[in-house]
Parts: C-alpha cells; sequence; structure tokens
C-alpha cells in the first residue's frame, strides 16, 4: 500500500514539476527563448526536463 502511495505522490510532484518548468519557460521573453532554440517546443523541453527522454 505505501508503495502505492509513494508512487501516486510522485506523480503529482512531477506533474506539478512539469507545469511549473513549462510556465517559467513560457514566461521568459521571445527572444530568449528564440536564442535557446525552444521557441514552440517548450512543453517537449519542460517534458524533458522533468520526465527525461
Amino acid at each position: 500500500m505505501t508503495k502505492a502511495i509513494n508512487a501516486v505522490r510522485d506523480s503529482f510532484a512531477r506533474r506539478f514539476a512539469y507545469r511549473r518548468t513549462r510556465q517559467a519557460l513560457m514566461s521568459l521573453p521571445l527572444r530568449t527563448r528564440i536564442d535557446c532554440d525552444i521557441a514552440g517546443r517548450e512543453a517537449e523541453t519542460a517534458r524533458i526536463a522533468v520526465y527525461g527522454h
């Protein structure tokens, strides 16, 4: 039972981290996102950062 609770807790924590990371990337100025080559790929970049490949 504890493993299941920890798995759910981990899932929620990762989802929260993904949303926070995606929002942080979206809040960067467009010029910065273009320079970092993530413009239009913020969600993908956040997913890789949080969940890995």
